[in-house]
């Protein structure tokens, strides 16, 4: 005789553990914020750990995981600050500036190196080819939004920097860069320090083509 059917759920879908989750990363997703002035306090090891250990969850193809991290605690930082200096110092001769006014550039690119209590150079590993390539740095950006949403979760700030001197060659012989290996971002880390102000975005809508059959 054949058994009869389960019984049906009287919880409501939106009540369900599953859906109660969707909803938590959706509203994670929608709620984090890139912030710029956060506190010195320290962050603990272990939720910086964690926040990485979320960033290797990141979909990768071929699983190369070409994620590699660089942390900057502490004092750590000053060896990032002397990296951004002498690379500011670099662009600066490059450029043609005058000794006054690279002084003051290199004082402001140093400053950038403490302005969190915790900052992570992401870098990608280059590919076996082009196509590769881009896709691990792909892979790494996606690991850069896991590590965003930890931290969010984590009640944590976060910004995610580059800008010119990310790709410099100094910079990249500081970190141990080869061959096609790219810097992807240098995440800054801390309790926030400012309101959290709602974002704004164009609904997908307006970006949207759909090709139905």
């Amino acid at each position: 005789m054949p058994l009869p059917p389960p019984p049906r759920s009287k919880i409501p879908l939106t009540m369900r553990p599953q859906a109660r989750r969707v909803l938590e990363v959706t509203q994670a997703i929608e709620t984090r914020r890139s912030v710029g002035r956060v506190k010195q306090d320290p962050i603990p090891r272990e939720v910086v750990e964690g926040i990485l250990e979320s960033a290797v969850h990141a979909p990768n193809h071929r699983m190369t995981e070409p994620w590699r991290f660089h942390v900057f605690v502490g004092k750590g930082r000053g060896e990032f600050a002397r990296a951004r200096a002498e690379c500011a110092r670099l662009m600066a001769e490059a450029e043609g500036e005058e000794e006054e006014t690279i002084s003051g550039r290199l004082s402001r690119e140093r400053k950038k190196a403490f302005r969190a209590p915790v900052v992570i150079a992401v870098v990608s590993k280059g590919g076996r080819d082009e196509v590769e390539t881009l896709e691990n740095y792909a892979a790494c950006s996606a690991a850069v939004q896991n590590m965003q949403l930890a931290a969010h979760a984590a009640g944590l700030a976060t910004i995610w920097r580059t800008g010119p001197i990310a790709y410099h060659p100094y910079m990249r012989g500081f970190l141990g860069l080869e061959g096609e290996d790219q810097v992807v971002a240098f995440v800054y880390l801390g309790y926030g320090d400012v309101e959290e102000r709602p974002r704004r975005r164009e609904p997908a809508t307006s970006r949207t083509v759909w090709h139905e059959g």
